[in-house]
């Protein structure tokens, strides 16, 4: 017998993350939201909050520790950036990959490099309906922290009332 399911659950963790990737349009319900990811540097950039997620697109959840119930729906494709994919049956995967994981010590929650482990010679083993980073060419970080948006990344001109710079002065007040 086929049953058919209207939702899917997916537990966060204590951490406060967790992973998707489903092979069905997915509407986000409320306590949690779904992003995301793309590559900054030694960050894994979360995208604005979804409502829905798209079939077949990886995010990363935020949200308290709780077992939430996404509800099947319908979704145009993504056509953004993302560098998550995904997993919609358990199974050990041999290329190198960042998964999420808050190691002890750690202060939150990240992507981290999977150790090899000895089943089957895979890299890791990444289980049903989860998302992970595949490794690519130049992508040498231990691992990837969390950032929201892009955030503010410096100041590129000062000027004055009147859209024209003033005299600069340095720390000590000289003028420069």
């Amino acid at each position: 017998n086929i049953e058919e399911v209207e939702t899917l659950p997916v537990t966060v963790t204590a951490a406060g993350y967790a992973t998707l990737y489903a092979p069905v349009a997915l509407t986000v319900p409320t306590g949690v939201t779904a992003h995301t990811v793309t590559l900054n540097g030694e960050w894994a950039t979360l995208s604005e909050a979804l409502t829905t997620i798209p079939a077949n697109t990886g995010v990363v959840l935020a949200g308290a520790a709780n077992t939430y119930d996404f509800t099947i729906t319908t979704a145009d494709a993504f056509n953004g950036t993302n560098a998550l994919t995904g997993s919609v049956a358990a199974e050990y995967k041999t290329e190198d990959a960042y998964v999420l994981a808050m190691p002890e010590g750690a202060e939150t929650a990240g992507f981290y490099i999977a150790t090899k482990n000895q089943n089957e010679g895979a890299a890791f083993l990444n289980n049903s309906h989860k998302a992970y980073l595949p490794k690519t060419v130049g992508m040498n970080a231990v691992s990837y922290s969390f950032r929201f948006g892009e955030g503010t990344t410096g100041i590129n001109e000062v000027k004055g009332e009147n859209g024209n710079v003033k005299a600069i002065f340095d720390l000590t007040g000289r003028r420069v």
